[in-house]
């Protein structure tokens, strides 16, 4: 099995994907920034580290538009159910 889904303009990596919101002819895939942020506020090491879990961006993939890569996204679900 793959990791990665290879798409017309894109190559996601699978291990990034947080959803898939599905839709009546389009699909909605999440995937997760890996981005930390951190501070420290004092000499003592007070600070705070932060990972935007849920700080994610949206791929759109419609039917209509994007016909081929909707087909990609189509296989890979029903091969994953």
């Amino acid at each position: 099995m793959s990791k990665f889904i290879n798409l017309t303009n894109l190559i996601i990596n699978i291990n990034y994907i947080h959803s898939i919101v599905i839709k009546p002819n389009k699909y909605y895939i999440h995937v997760m920034s890996n981005k930390c942020n951190g501070s420290r506020w004092s000499i003592h090491g007070f600070g705070i580290v932060h990972s935007p879990l849920y700080n994610s961006s949206a791929i759109e993939v419609c039917k209509i538009e994007h016909s081929t890569d909707y087909k990609i996204v189509s296989d890979w679900i029903s091969k994953n159910e």
